[in-house]
Order: C-alpha cells, then sequence, then structure tokens
C-alpha cells in the first residue's frame, strides 16, 4: 500500500507543479517565465519518459534561460527538488580511473 500511496502522493505533486496556481504562488518571487520554463521541462521529460538530471535541469535554466545561479539554486531549495526524484535525479558520480 505504501508505493500505491507513494505513487499516487507524486502524481499529485506533478499535477501541482503543472498547475496555474504553481505559478501564481512563485511568479512574484521567481518570475512567471522562470515557472513556466520549469514546467515546460517537467512536461519534456515526462512526454519522452525519460527523466532529467538535476544538473542538465540547472544547465538549462541558467546558460540557455539566463537566470542566476542563486536564483535556481534558491528555487531548486524551496520547492525541495528531491521531491521530484525519479523524475529529476541527481547525477551518478563516475568512478576515477586508475591511470
Amino acid at each position: 500500500m505504501s508505493e500505491e500511496s507513494d505513487l499516487i502522493d507524486f502524481i499529485d505533486l506533478i499535477n501541482h507543479t503543472l498547475h496555474a496556481d504553481f505559478v501564481e504562488k512563485w511568479r512574484y518571487k521567481y518570475s512567471e517565465k522562470f515557472i513556466k520554463h520549469f514546467q515546460i521541462k517537467i512536461l519534456e521529460s515526462l512526454s519522452k519518459q525519460k527523466t532529467v538530471k538535476k544538473t542538465s535541469l540547472y544547465n538549462y535554466l541558467h546558460k540557455k534561460c539566463r537566470y542566476s545561479e542563486d536564483q535556481i539554486t534558491n528555487f531548486f531549495e524551496t520547492i525541495d527538488i528531491e521531491l521530484y526524484h525519479p523524475l529529476i535525479t541527481n547525477d551518478k558520480s563516475r568512478p576515477k580511473r586508475n591511470t
């Protein structure tokens, strides 16, 4: 039952994230455009049925959309980006090669 409950909670989180209320809640702190860029990446991930790496999302928002590092980091902390796992994943550390 716990897995089913976790799945329902996760789907509720995604639904809330994609809803206009999410934009309304965060638009004054982060800007409506910023929130919509985040929502687009969530939708792309769902439509492609692929996870998105946290660093890829960060780089998209920072390098492509030109938002500040502080804004992105603050947003990730505020929404607790870890709740979006397994949709948004942390990068795996690559083992170091012995040369």
